[in-house]
């Protein structure tokens, strides 16, 4: 079955369906928000969040789009939430990541090309052009499909990668 022929199963009762969603999404989503800078905890936490919300819209699901286009809707809507309500976490992380950078043993250089220093960089970046990096370039979806998740032009997801990019370079490069 497809991912929208699933979806419309368990929206007609069928759990095992949504199981199989469950089983299929769950890892996509907790990288999602690893991708924005939310510890594991919390990325699973969100993930959950998200298939509960999922849930709870199964009913009113229409395949008018990909599926992946509804279900990162509602991963980016409990994104938004959380970062909402976390707003002071995120100002105490930064506060200790800079800390944390002046101790560690690890060179600025190695540390800013690292998988870590990649991920930190990403989640420095403002909401918008975080977005957009997360859904175009690391979930590989289409510019299209970006901006009909945001509720943007495409000629803003290409600006906003364009600028995000730029200043991810710029950021791994100072270091």
């Amino acid at each position: 079955m497809t991912d929208a022929e699933l979806m419309l199963a368990s929206a007609a009762g069928d759990e095992n369906a949504f199981s199989e969603i469950v089983s299929k999404f769950s890892n996509v989503l907790l990288n999602f928000f690893l991708r924005q800078g939310v510890s594991h905890a919390d990325g699973q936490d969100l993930a959950q969040r998200t298939l509960l919300r999922l849930w709870r819209y199964r009913a009113k699901y229409r395949p008018t789009a990909k599926f992946t286009t509804f279900l990162f809707i509602l991963a980016r809507q409990e994104s938004v939430d959380f970062f909402r309500a976390e707003g002071r976490r995120r100002n105490l992380m930064d506060g200790f990541e800079r800390e944390s950078a002046v101790r560690s043993d690890a060179t600025p250089a190695a540390l800013s090309f690292s998988g870590e220093g990649v991920r930190r960089a990403v989640a420095r970046l403002e909401p918008a052009w975080r977005d957009v990096v997360e859904l175009g370039f690391f979930q590989d979806l289409p510019y299209a499909e970006v901006a009909e998740i945001l509720g943007i032009p495409v000629g803003t997801v290409k600006s906003r990668m364009f600028n995000a990019l730029r200043k991810l370079r710029e950021t791994l490069h100072e270091r």
